[in-house]
């Protein structure tokens, strides 16, 4: 099978110099990573090196954005036959992971999570939040905390990722955000050059343990409240407790406990594909948090996956791979989506079935006696 590869023109633009002629190119992003980042590769260079490290830059390709942010290392090299420079690049997201918050009290009261992280956003680097968030009584900054310190294990309670956009922010998203048009598929046409799968039962667990407390009242109702989730596809018993990180309520360990046993079900289904190109059918670069429809039956698979990261690269020299596209997909329950679609009336293996019915989720209740 032949399949198309185009080229991307990828531009790095800095000092308010547009260069282009690189290479070499790796670009990666997921919804796992707050910050994305580049590694590019100029080969043959000649002139004075006008980039220095922490220079505000973009990089473009074919004239659409994919990191905002700014250049971290400069490494040129040589040897008797050849000199290349070596140029990585950070999204501005970076500063919210590395640098501390510097806030006049530290302490911000009755706000959301979309509220709590603009306040904390102390370098400026800016925040989107694309859900609405219960209120939360008050959060507090220990001295020397990270933006992104403070903030993982708050959204991560309620179940939302935080990842960067193109134009170097944050974003704080809970469920996928769009689809990717066409499909990853083999075949004549297809545009699958490898692929690789992983189903496992490493983080299945017959029952999900959510406990918590809330910051107001007393009592076992307001001290020792759990929330437990099955899943009669386990055959045996393996039980997770998880400690709930920010306020608690009776509806929130409720929703975390199912939460829990939904994404542990949509991890234990995961593939690897390289696809020639960095673009859907539209032309659209590919995202993580999208959906996607795969049919590649050499895997036994054929529905919709959510990506949740991609490694984008090209190499520009004779007999190199040229331009491709890495995505690693998972079940969508996995990214807070659906149970997943077929992929136009054909069916996955039963290998990649996971139970069609939503776990039980008990009633939160009190455990007298026990302190937690």
């Amino acid at each position: 099978m032949t399949v198309r590869d185009p080229l991307e023109t990828l531009a790095l633009e800095v000092g308010g110099n547009s260069l282009t002629g690189w290479s070499e190119v790796e670009i990666g992003y997921g919804v796992e990573q707050a910050a994305r980042s580049a590694r590019l590769v100029i080969s043959d260079f000649e002139g004075g090196l006008t980039i220095r490290p922490d220079m505000p830059a973009t990089i473009k390709a074919s004239g659409d954005l994919i990191i905002t942010g700014f250049v971290r290392d400069v490494e040129p090299e040589h040897d008797e036959e050849s000199h290349k420079v070596v140029v990585t690049v950070v999204s501005k997201a970076v500063d919210l992971v590395e640098t501390s918050i510097d806030h006049p009290t530290g302490f911000v009261a009755k706000k959301d999570v979309g509220e709590i992280a603009k306040a904390f956003d102390t370098e400026g680097v800016g925040v989107e939040v694309d859900e609405s968030f219960p209120v939360e009584p008050a959060s507090f900054v220990n001295s020397g905390d990270s933006w992104f310190y403070h903030m993982e294990p708050l959204t991560r309670s309620h179940g939302a990722f935080i990842y960067d956009t193109p134009e170097g922010k944050v974003r704080v998203a809970l469920k996928p955000r769009g689809r990717h048009a066409g499909s990853l598929s083999v075949g004549d046409g297809g545009n699958i050059i490898a692929a690789n799968a992983r189903l496992t039962g490493k983080a299945r667990y017959s029952e999900v343990i959510v406990r918590g407390q809330a910051s107001r009242g007393q009592g076992s109702a307001a001290l020792q409240i759990e929330a437990r989730a099955r899943d009669g596809s386990v055959g045996r018993s393996r039980k997770r407790i998880v400690v709930h990180e920010s306020e608690t309520t009776a509806g929130k360990l409720k929703r975390r406990a199912k939460r829990e046993m939904d994404r542990a079900a949509g991890s234990s289904r995961e593939a690897n594909i390289t696809v020639s190109g960095w673009r859907d059918e539209n032309g659209r670069i590919f995202e993580p948090h999208f959906l996607i429809a795969v049919d590649d039956p050499r895997i036994y698979l054929q529905q919709d996956m959510a990506i949740k990261s991609v490694r984008l690269t090209q190499v520009i020299e004779e007999g190199g791979p040229g331009t491709r596209a890495e995505l690693s997909l998972c079940d969508p329950r996995a990214l807070n989506g659906e149970k997943p679609a077929s992929a136009k009336g054909k069916e996955s293996s039963d290998v990649w079935d996971t139970p069609d019915e939503s776990p039980t989720v008990s009633a939160p209740q009190g455990r007298v006696g026990v302190d937690y």
